[in-house]
């Protein structure tokens, strides 16, 4: 059985806290998303100022509506992943988990207008019954499509009211993208070639190679929703 608790000394790196205040934090479940790109929802409350105790984060949690991708959450060990929405309805907070230039986790607050929908990268396809497709997503969803043409590799965006897909984002020359691994992981770009499973970025006017399964398309020429 999994501990509750992380020593903050070993917390994945990709959390940005102070690891000499206090010894513990809260682990999240296992969920969506692996360890390093998920953060507990009580801490993501925490670091917002919506409560400095394990007992008001609960009471919070209880008390007020907060959904992550449109869903109600009322454990505050809950996941949230990368990209996810979170949407505290009563005070009209509204935030999205990014990673910084650093390659650590970020809340980065938003507005209401950009809850709407959720880039997902496609990991993998498979060929269903009824000429249809199964899409595996990044964060564990599975969405049946007619569209033949979403390839591995490609992103979608998700509307959160709906659990449906309302756009495609092509990986591609032109896509714009973030780095989820590697030198430059948290870094935004373009892609400007792709050579087998290495593909040529371009951030701020200098050009590298990275390996595809690093790359999240989150826009063509420019980001499809807010990650700054």
């Amino acid at each position: 059985m999994s501990k509750g608790h992380l020593k903050k000394i070993v917390s994945p790196r990709t959390w940005l806290l102070p690891r000499k205040q206090n010894m513990f934090v809260i682990r999240p479940l296992p969920g969506s998303h692996p360890l390093e790109f998920s953060l507990p929802l009580g801490l993501l409350l925490k670091e917002k100022d919506f409560g400095s105790t394990a007992r008001e984060i609960k009471k919070i949690i209880n008390t007020k509506t907060v959904l992550v991708d449109n869903r109600r959450v009322k454990n505050p060990k809950y996941g949230v992943g990368l990209l996810d929405v979170v949407c505290v309805k009563e005070t009209k907070d509204y935030f999205r988990i990014t990673l910084d230039a650093k390659g650590r986790l970020k809340i980065l607050t938003i507005a209401e207008s950009d809850t709407k929908v959720k880039p997902c990268r496609v990991n993998n396809k498979t060929a269903i019954k009824g000429n249809k497709v199964q899409l595996n997503l990044f964060d564990s969803r599975n969405i049946i499509s007619d569209d033949k043409e979403i390839k591995t590799g490609d992103s979608v965006l998700i509307d959160l009211s709906s659990n449906k897909i309302s756009g495609v984002l092509k990986f591609e020359k032109g896509a714009f993208v973030i780095l989820t691994g590697g030198h430059h992981m948290g870094g935004l770009g373009v892609i400007k070639d792709i050579i087998g499973s290495t593909v040529v970025v371009e951030s701020d006017g200098v050009k590298f190679n990275t390996e595809k399964h690093l790359v999240f398309v989150v826009g063509k020429n420019k980001e499809a929703v807010k990650l700054r």
